[in-house]
């Protein structure tokens, strides 16, 4: 064997070690953060924390007034709510909390809470704790729709107006061959090779999920980044915020009766306007408003909050009325 090929060899050996050594730190939970890391990092003086069902849970609790109940999506946290809250706490108490297993909340695995704990009466296990006896308005952003919906359709006397941003209405699955090449290219790197979803991962992610990515803030990646890179653990599956089949949407969403306005980013990749007429059609006793956000994606209340704060504000502040559609 030449000396050429001794040293190709060596090089080749050399590089796929370096690889080797690269794809187990990302394996590994080197790069992850603890809950404690996490809470040291983003904990900020509204920060409080309670056991809801035996779960450490996050909240925060601001402003004055007719209680709002704030429900972020699935890969949120209650962040997502921090235009809403700036825009809404001088007239109204504004109350959210992060799901388990999100944000600063701790988890709970297969067979550490009952089977009759669920995340909606979580939330009105929370707001008994606050005191908060009357009737609330509940908001919530893609699945944490789905939590808000229960909430409503559980606790029908509580539930004043209910708003819905990008909800899916049943499970949605959007197979990897339907998205752009960059995204699936990130996903088989990220999630298939390095089992760890980068910075540059969430970037590449968003910009496909948002309708304009100009929109997007270094500041919502880095945060996006760090919440989603904690160590992993296993959910229990009543802690998972999702309809889980067409009929069980259906029960669901068929059992709210409060007035709801449905806030649609008609630019989402995931969930295109035929899911909102599909959301929609299963709400058979609400009186339905609908505002739709033509060039907006995913996630309206991130992507353009100064474009939904006033349906959401003239909506909660109007008297119930008949079927009606507002916005563009």
């Amino acid at each position: 064997m030449g000396l050429r090929t001794m040293s190709i060899i060596a090089i080749f050996g050399a590089i796929m070690v370096a690889a080797l050594a690269i794809l187990a730190l990302f394996r590994s939970d080197s790069l992850r953060l603890s809950l404690s890391d996490l809470r040291g990092m983003y904990s900020t003086p509204q920060s409080r924390y309670t056991q809801l069902s035996g779960v450490s849970i996050h909240y925060q609790d601001e402003g004055a007034g007719f209680p709002i109940v704030l429900v972020h999506g699935s890969e949120g946290t209650l962040r997502t709510w921090d235009p809403v809250v700036a825009a809404f706490k001088d007239s109204y108490r504004l109350i959210r909390l992060e799901l388990p297993g999100r944000g600063l909340s701790a988890a709970a695995g297969p067979g550490e809470v009952g089977d009759d704990v669920t995340l909606h009466g979580m939330v009105i296990e929370l707001l008994d704790q606050l005191g908060v006896e009357g009737p609330f308005h509940v908001i919530g952003q893609s699945s944490g729709g789905t939590v808000a919906t229960r909430v409503a359709a559980f606790y029908p006397e509580r539930v004043e107006k209910v708003v819905v941003i990008n909800m899916p209405s049943a499970p949605v699955s959007v197979p990897r061959s339907a998205r752009p090449p960059d995204v699936r290219r990130a996903m088989m790197i990220n999630d298939d090779m390095l089992q760890f979803r980068t910075e540059a991962f969430w970037l590449t992610y968003y910009r496909y999920l948002w309708g304009e990515p100009a929109r997007l803030t270094d500041e919502l990646i880095e945060l996006m980044y760090d919440q989603n890179r904690r160590v992993r653990e296993p959910l229990a599956r009543p802690l998972i915020p999702a309809n889980f089949s067409p009929e069980q949407a259906d029960t669901n969403l068929g059992n709210v009766a409060a007035p709801v306005l449905v806030i649609w980013g008609m630019a989402d990749p995931v969930l295109p306007p035929e899911q909102l007429d599909e959301l929609t059609k299963r709400f058979t006793q609400a009186e339905i408003e609908i505002f739709r956000m033509p060039d907006t994606g995913h996630f309206p209340v991130l992507e353009a909050p100064e474009l939904l704060i006033p349906p959401i504000r003239e909506f909660l502040a109007a008297p119930a009325e008949t079927d009606d559609e507002v916005g563009p």
